[in-house]
Formats: structure tokens, C-alpha cells, sequence
């Protein structure tokens, strides 16, 4: 309770005003000035008007003050009080004190403020405070406006989450003529808590406290108590700054904790710095007595209709000690994550944003538990600056872009990532036609791509190491596009197209053969006799090819071009009655020519023939000088002058729904595409191989299906390589069946099952937690089928079939056979199963990361459990729900290197 200003004001003023009847209190104020003059209304008169002034008690307010009250208002002069009854109400300006009974004590200098009985003799109304900046309620208030020292029984005020509950509070109002000064309230037998009903669960116990309105609390002795009765916590003192606003303050832990390995700890004491309007900075440490300690920064921003981000960098060292020879080891992991999102009002042609998320030595994977961040296998960040020219058609992009597999630990950073591109334009189109046909060179459009980069690749124990930077590569690609499409017999869109490219880089690899032969030497020695043994020469190698890497402008380039011709033709079948009402099959054929030339040219330069074997010298191997660079390197491929061929196939259906007798269109098969191609410039092998591919969904798109295989025109020869002899002339088929793969993915939510069986369309839902308090405050006034308590829940399943041929046979493989389950199961208001990952992984016959929990909510509590039994890990807490009391907990929990110990 902090009692402001503006309230000793208003009690004084009420007191004041009717010992002062030149003002009344209820009536508007008639002056602002200390000196009023006016002229009075009178006849014409010779004589000259004489002012007349009034002056003003120096205890005067700067406003009116209104006093009404509903039932009755007494004026007692011979006791010198005014007694108001019923809904009573005093109000000054924008503070007011509200109750069924209000005395004015002028004689005694008091005023008093309480409840009134009602008609069954019960007391009500009880004096409420309230101001721009807080309230309060009380069972009865007295004070003197003389003195300036009042007291209040039994009030209950807040101050942002914390609801005071006071049994006797005295307070003093500070010399208004003294900057100073403060205003003081001394108190005893208050209850502190969060929980908003009249009897409070829990709060904190202090039989004395002290406190500077708007500054700071500064309690005696404290102990906390639940459910009224006190527990063994005491507090020996407590000092709480009050001021409202954003402040620098501790941040008490998240857990309190126990570990085996580690000792006692705390995990997340730390400090807040509101570093401006618009920054906020968390610092936060994990310390334990074993020397294990975690350290992590994180800052929150956001400026209006400019931007915000979130940043966060964390470093985790844990100590290992080796029990066998009582060593100690440190295991260092970092991670740092930066979120940055601009308005789309900062700026017309400027944007800035993106992601980062780096981490080293599996960070995530060791502080973390939960199934999301330990299953989570790839990382990739993007941050991105773009600059737009609204007169031209020009876009200029600088970014920083990185991906990371945590289970090879391999990371590739691309910085700086610098792209330079121009939209589609037509360098021969008029501007002003006149009304004239478009002529076919006007449909030539151009596009320019330039592309700068810088790449580091390393692993994550080696990112910041010396050699990391030395291996850098560096490249530069420009992409020029040329092409057109018109019309040709209406039917038939018709595309030439032609494309450039030339690529810069800086290092490039000369390979040489090395004769040297390598052998290997073995003694066997006879068991029986040791004088007896035999040397064994053994060579593994008959030379072998070195790679040195040159430092050098390097340059190579591609080109080709090619004519494309597309048509769409339709098949329909159309069925007057029964479910099945019509069937539509479109196809879309394409043709193409392309030509490339002959990359492997050794005038080129691009490839190198290196012998790899002295016994053989005419046997070689073809290498890229540009093998492993940024931008890769040509294609290893001969002349290229080729005949593709494309064959889509769409299916689709009416079916009649007997539901609301309307007849819907229905996708068989979204896509099934076969092509291949057919190289006139080869010398052999000019067929190339067959690709069949196709996606189709069923049960209201529940279930994907993908397939793609591969067939052969030509056979295989006794060591499994392809030779020139077509297998329709060898006795087979027009094709050879060479290898295929089946995907089945299934994703089942309650909606889309509600979809299926009950006719209904699959909600969208944008804000999941929202949908979820909309579901909740619907419980109680209607019926939920038992399906309504998956509302939050998915479960996926994961198939795939491989078939490959080889020896003349078709082996077949389950490569993926896998079922998860991840959501939120309501069971009822307070009691909820969250299911963070459960799966079965039936290739590998085992759980994959199991992690499943509870949640009761007890109103200004809160219970829960995480377990996670593949590391042996479990969370269990009973805390106070989020707020300035939620360090109040009790934590228990085992961390995942007591987890591991634990199964050894």
C-alpha cells in the first residue's frame, strides 16, 4: 500500500473546505488566481466602477471537490462534523475515497472512513482508495489532517502482482514544503502474496514493515505461510525496492539443485539492466561447488514501428573428473541465438533480418533435456540485409548464412554472402505500342546474377580455430539468362532459352602421379621353434596420386542453350448418377533440346587425366582442377546435345456427397511425371535413364504418398556397369527395372479426423494457446466429446520401401518404420498430459527419446514433472506461478550427466 500525494490532499481538503464557506466545497471553483477582480452589474453611472477583491485562504485548492453521498448527508455545527451516508464519495480531481460512511471531524481535526450496516445488519461498503497510479481497500480509515498521521485497519492493496494484506498500518505524510521528505507508512501483521483470492493460499508473513511509497519495502522478520499455517522458511529481513517502472534488480534461480557429480547449486541467479527505453539485458549464471559453472546473456528490444529481436549468448563449462585415475577434464560448449525482425514501415527500400543459431561442442544438447532441442539435428541461421532501388530493376543483398549437423558436428558458414541481381526485364519491348501487336522479339526477356562469397568449413570444436580461417574458400558466379516464349498453332507454347555463366575463384588443386611403391613387412614366427620365422612382403600400393592445392585466380566457365515446346491435352469422362459422377485426366507433354559443349576437353583445362597405378600406364583418373571449391565445378560430362522428353499426368474425380448433395472434385494423383532424354552427341549410351515420379494424398491429405523409380533401356554387364546393348534386344522389356523407393508419411490430428467423419472442413488455427483458453472457458458450459481432449495433439507416422536390383535379383528394405506422438492431452481444467516426444523406432526396435510430463494447476501454483528415461533425467517442481514470487518453489530434479551415471 503506498498511500500518494494526491490521497493526504484529498483527506485534508475535505476537512478543510467547510471551515472556509467564502468557497464551497461542492460548488465549481470560481478562481485560479490569488487576486480576482470583476465588475459587478449596475446602471449607467458618472462615477467610475470601484473593483472589488477577494482573497483566497492560503489553504485553498486547485480544484472542486465533490462529496456526494446516496442515502443522506448530515451537518452537525454543534459537534462541527458532516456525517455522510450510503455510497458515500469524496473526490478530488482523479483520486476519490469511496464508503458507506464518511466523517468530517473539523473540531478534531479527523477524518474516518468505514462500512455502514445494511438492512440485515451486515457491514458493507467498506472505504476504497483509488488514483490514477493505484487502490486500495480497508475495513476502516482514521486520520489527521493536523498532524498528518492517519491509520488503517485491515487493507488489502496491489502493487503490479503483489496484493498486500494489512492488519494495522500507521502512516506519515512528508513536509510538502521539503523535496526531500517522504512519506512514510509503518506496518505490522501483513501478509504478502499473488494469489488473488480474499484467503490466499500461500504469502509471506511479516509482523513489521516499513515502507517509502514508490521507493522502497523494507520488512522485519518473515515467514512463509501455506494455506495459513507457517512452514520452517523464515527470512531474518527483506529489503524490496518498490519503484514502479523498469529497474535493475536480482533475478533469484530457476532451481535450486542437488547433482552427485556437480555438488549444491543454483541455476539462473543472476541481474536485470534496463539498458534503455527499448533494450533490456538479462545476465544469468549456474554455479555449482565442483567447479561446473554455465554463463548466459540475454537481451530483449523493440523500438515502434522500427524493430525487434531478441538476443542470446551462452556458454556452458562443466568439469569431468575420471574416477580411474583421478583426473579432471573440462568440456566447453557455446552457443549464441539472435532473432531481428524490421517493421516493413522503417524503410521503403531497405530491410534487415533474420536468424542466427551457432552453437559448439553440442551446447543444446548438454544444457537442455527436452526432446525438441536434443533431437534437433540440423541448425541454420540466415540474417540478411537488402537494398531495393525503386527507379530500377535492381536488388543488392549482403547476408551471413550457416548450416550445422549435430550429429557429424560438420559446419559450413557462408560470410560474407553477397548477391547483386536484376528482376526480368525486356531490353526490345516499347513502351508505347500504340495499339499494335506485340512482335515475337519483344517477348525477349534478360536476367543478371552476380553472387560474391566467402565460405568456412570446419566442425564445431574447430569454428574458432587458426586453420579455419586459413582454409577459407572465396569464389565469384555470374549468371546471364536469355529467352522467350510465344505461341506457336495456338495450341503450343514455344521457349527458346540460352544461359552464361563464369565463375572466379582463388584456388584450384594439380594433381600428380607418385610411383613410389609401398610395401609392408609381417615376420611370422613358428610357435615351436623361435629361431624359425619367415618375412612376409607385402605391397598395398603401386604408386599413388598427390594433390597440391595452388593459390591463383582460376576461372571457368558454362554455357548453353536449348528450345522448349509445351501443350496441355485433357481426357474427360463424365457419369450422370451414382458416387462416382466424372473422371479427368490432363497431360502435359514438354519437348526440349539443349547443348552444352564438352567440358572434359583438355584444351579447357578443367579436367586432368592422372595415372593412379604404375603397372598399368595407359590406366587413368579424371580429376577437377575446381573439385571441392565454393561453387563446385563444370560438369563432368562429354558434348551434350540431347532430346528431353517430359510426360505429366494429372487425375482427378467428381464424387457425389450424399452430405449436402453437391458434387466435389476430388485429386487422385497430383503428379506423375516420366522422363528422360536422349543425347545425339554420345557415342554410346545415348538413351539416358528413366524417371518415374508421382505424389498423391489420401484421407483428406492424412496421408502422402511419394514414389520415384529409375528404369534402364540398356543391360549391365557382369561387374554391374552399363553397356551399350539395349535389353529389349537382349530379351527383356522395352526398359530394365533398375531401383525404386515408396514414401508414406501420415500426420493425424483431432481436426483432421473430425474433418473425415464428420463432414467438416480442417480449422486453421493460428494461435494455438489462445484456441486453447477459448476451449477451456467452453468447458463447463458444454459437453466435449472424448475426441476434445486431443484438440493439442498429433501423432506422425514415417514409412519408406526401397527396391533395388542387383545380380539379377530385387532386394527389398524397410529403411524407415517410425511412429511419434507430441502434444498437450487437456484431461480436465487443472490436469494436463504434455507428451513433448513418444515414438517407436520399429528398424531399430527401440523408443525414440521418450519425454512426457504432467501439469496440475493449483491455482496460484502450479505442479509439474518432465521425465525423459533414455538419459535418465526427470524435472519435478511445486512453485508459485510466474511472477515477482515465482523463486518461491520446490525444486527436484536429476541433470543428465547424473542421469548417465546412473545407468553405468
Amino acid at each position: 500500500m503506498k498511500p500518494s500525494r494526491l490521497f493526504y490532499i484529498l483527506l485534508f481538503a475535505v476537512l478543510v473546505f467547510p471551515m472556509y464557506g467564502q468557497i464551497p466545497a461542492s460548488r465549481s471553483a470560481q478562481a485560479e488566481e490569488e487576486d480576482i477582480t470583476t465588475e459587478r452589474d449596475s446602471l449607467p453611472t458618472r462615477s467610475p466602477i470601484t473593483p472589488i477583491t477577494y482573497k483566497l485562504s492560503e489553504s485553498g485548492l486547485d480544484a472542486p471537490v465533490y462529496y456526494p453521498a446516496r442515502d443522506s448527508m448530515i451537518i452537525d455545527n454543534v459537534n462541527k462534523k458532516i456525517l455522510l451516508y450510503g455510497k458515500a464519495k469524496v473526490t478530488y480531481q482523479e483520486i476519490s475515497l469511496e464508503a458507506n460512511f464518511i466523517e468530517l471531524d473539523y473540531e478534531n481535526q479527523l477524518i474516518i472512513a468505514s462500512g455502514y450496516p445494511d438492512s440485515s445488519g451486515t457491514l458493507s461498503g467498506f472505504p476504497v482508495f483509488q488514483d490514477e497510479e493505484q487502490s486500495f481497500d480497508a475495513k476502516r480509515i482514521r486520520y489527521n489532517y493536523e498532524t498528518q498521521k492517519g491509520i488503517v485497519y485491515d487493507v488489502t492493496t496491489q502493487q503490479e502482482d503483489i496484493i498486500v494484506h494489512g492488519g494495522k498500518t500507521k502512516f506519515l505524510r512528508g513536509d510538502a514544503q521539503d523535496t526531500t521528505a517522504n512519506d512514510i507508512l509503518y506496518s505490522n501483521d501483513a501478509l504478502f502474496t499473488t494469489c488473488t483470492l480474499d484467503e490466499p493460499h500461500f504469502g509471506i508473513h511479516s509482523n513489521k514493515q516499513k515502507v517509502v511509497p514508490n521507493k522502497l519495502v523494507i520488512v522485519g522478520p518473515s515467514n512463509l505461510e501455506i494455506m495459513g499455517a507457517p512452514t520452517p522458511v523464515w527470512l531474518p529481513f527483506g529489503f524490496f525496492p518498490i519503484t514502479s517502472g523498469r529497474r535493475s534488480g536480482l533475478l533469484f534461480p530457476n532451481d535450486f539443485e542437488y547433482s552427485q557429480t556437480w555438488g549444491f547449486g543454483l541455476r539462473g541467479v543472476g541481474w536485470f539492466f534496463p539498458l534503455s527505453d527499448h533494450f533490456n539485458l538479462e545476465l544469468r549464471g549456474d554455479i555449482y561447488l565442483k567447479g561446473t559453472f554455465g554463463l548466459s546473456a540475454a537481451s530483449t528490444y523493440r523500438k515502434r514501428y522500427a524493430y525487434n529481436g531478441n538476443f542470446r549468448i551462452g556458454y556452458d563449462s562443466r568439469q569431468i573428473e575420471n574416477l580411474s585415475d583421478a583426473s579432471v577434464s573440462r568440456n566447453n560448449s557455446f552457443s549464441i541465438r539472435w532473432s531481428h525482425r524490421q517493421d516493413r514501415r522503417a524503410h521503403p527500400t531497405n530491410t534487415f533480418g533474420g536468424n542466427i543459431n551457432i552453437q559448439t561442442n553440442n551446447y543444446q544438447s548438454n544444457v537442455f533435456n527436452n526432446a525438441q532441442n536434443v533431437l534437433q539435428t540440423q541448425l541454420t541461421s540466415n540474417m540478411t540485409f537488402t537494398k531495393r532501388w525503386q527507379d530500377a530493376p535492381i536488388t543488392f543483398t549482403a547476408a551471413f548464412n550457416h548450416s550445422q549437423n549435430t550429429s557429424n558436428r560438420q559446419v559450413t558458414i557462408n560470410f560474407p554472402d553477397l548477391r547483386f541481381q536484376t528482376q526480368t526485364f525486356y531490353p526490345f519491348k516499347k513502351k508505347n505500342k500504340g495499339g499494335n501487336k506485340e512482335k515475337w522479339y519483344e517477348t525477349i526477356n534478360m536476367r543478371y546474377n552476380a553472387e560474391a562469397k566467402n565460405r568456412f568449413l570446419a566442425t564445431d570444436t574447430t569454428l574458432f580455430d587458426a586453420s579455419t580461417l586459413e582454409d577459407a574458400q572465396f569464389g565469384v558466379r555470374q549468371d546471364i539468362g536469355l529467352g522467350s516464349t510465344f505461341k506457336l498453332f495456338q495450341y503450343f507454347n514455344v521457349s527458346p532459352n540460352g544461359s552464361y555463366q563464369e565463375v572466379w575463384q582463388l584456388k584450384s588443386l594439380d594433381r600428380t602421379f607418385d610411383p613410389t611403391i609401398t610395401v609392408v613387412t609381417d615376420t611370422l614366427f613358428n610357435p615351436d621353434n623361435p629361431n624359425d620365422f619367415e618375412v612376409v612382403y607385402d605391397t598395398i600400393s603401386y604408386g599413388q596420386v598427390n594433390t597440391d592445392t595452388l593459390s591463383g585466380f582460376r576461372a571457368w566457365r558454362r554455357y548453353s542453350a536449348g528450345l522448349s515446346v509445351q501443350t496441355r491435352i485433357f481426357g474427360t469422362l463424365n457419369l450422370q448418377k451414382g458416387f462416382l459422377r466424372g473422371l479427368r485426366h490432363e497431360l502435359r507433354p514438354s519437348i526440349s533440346f539443349s547443348y552444352s559443349p564438352n567440358y572434359l576437353d583438355p584444351d579447357l583445362g578443367y579436367y586432368q587425366d592422372v595415372q593412379n597405378d604404375i603397372r598399368f600406364p595407359d590406366q587413368t583418373q579424371t580429376f577437377s582442377v575446381f573439385q571441392g571449391n565454393i561453387f563446385g565445378a563444370p560438369p563432368r560430362s562429354g558434348k551434350q546435345f540431347a532430346l528431353n522428353y517430359s510426360l505429366n499426368n494429372i487425375f482427378q474425380a467428381k464424387v457425389f456427397s450424399k452430405a449436402d448433395s453437391t458434387v466435389k472434385k476430388v485429386k487422385l494423383i497430383d503428379n506423375l511425371v516420366v522422363s528422360g532424354n536422349y543425347n545425339f552427341a554420345a557415342d554410346t549410351l545415348n538413351w539416358s535413364q528413366v524417371n518415374v515420379r508421382t505424389t498423391a494424398r489420401f484421407f483428406n491429405r492424412i496421408t502422402t504418398l511419394g514414389f520415384n523409380a529409375v528404369m534402364d533401356p540398356y543391360i549391365l554387364n557382369e561387374n554391374g556397369v552399363r553397356v551399350n546393348e539395349l535389353a529389349i534386344n537382349n530379351g527383356g522389356g522395352l526398359v530394365r527395372f533398375d531401383r525404386a523407393s515408396l514414401r508414406l508419411t501420415s500426420n493425424i490430428t483431432v481436426s483432421k479426423l473430425r474433418a473425415i467423419f464428420q463432414g467438416k472442413e480442417e480449422e486453421v488455427v493460428t494461435d494455438v494457446a489462445q484456441q486453447q483458453r477459448d476451449r477451456l472457458s467452453n468447458r463447463n458450459r458444454e459437453e466435449e466429446d472424448f475426441l476434445s481432449l486431443f484438440e493439442n495433439f498429433s501423432i506422425s507416422h514415417n514409412m519408406s520401401f526401397d527396391w533395388v536390383k542387383r545380380d539379377g535379383e530385387t532386394e527389398f528394405d524397410i529403411s524407415t518404420n517410425s511412429i511419434n506422438c507430441r502434444g498437450l492431452i487437456q484431461l480436465t481444467k487443472n490436469w494436463a498430459i504434455n507428451i513433448g516426444n513418444f515414438g517407436y523406432d520399429f528398424v531399430r526396435r527401440g523408443l525414440s527419446y521418450p519425454s512426457v510430463g504432467f501439469r496440475r494447476d493449483l491455482h496460484c501454483w502450479e505442479m509439474d514433472l518432465q521425465w525423459q528415461p533414455t538419459r535418465g533425467t526427470y524435472t519435478f517442481n511445486i512453485r508459485v506461478k510466474p511472477g515477482t514470487l515465482d523463486f518461491i518453489k520446490i525444486p527436484y530434479q536429476r541433470n543428465n550427466v547424473d542421469g548417465r551415471n546412473a545407468f553405468n
